[in-house]
């Protein structure tokens, strides 16, 4: 936990990005394994472009990444991206469950 000095901006940045209960729902679960497109849209009920942009988000700030295996892409949190930590710290208290999450 070296490197968790953030300006404000940068903070302000991260918090406006995980502020989506869609997005905190799915960093949450992209630490722990990964998770591909269609499983976001069974587990919240929405539509496949709704979920793609999401990740889409997720992906511009660095904080996912892709594995491609054959013609499925597996999505998990960035464990190389600077804010990896405080987003684990951030994420530790949340308790969902396996149901709808909107």
């Amino acid at each position: 936990m070296d490197n968790l000095n953030y300006s404000s901006d940068e903070l302000a940045d991260l918090y406006r990005l995980l502020g989506d209960k869609t997005r905190l729902v799915m960093a949450k679960k992209l630490s722990n394994d990964y998770w591909t497109v269609s499983e976001f849209v069974t587990l919240f009920e929405i539509s496949q472009p709704l979920v793609s942009q999401h990740i889409r988000k997720l992906k511009d700030a660095s904080l996912v990444m892709e594995k491609r295996v054959g013609k499925r892409i597996l999505y998990r949190l960035n464990p190389n991206a600077r804010e990896h930590e405080l987003i684990l710290q951030l994420l530790k208290p949340l308790q969902i469950s396996s149901t709808k999450q909107q």
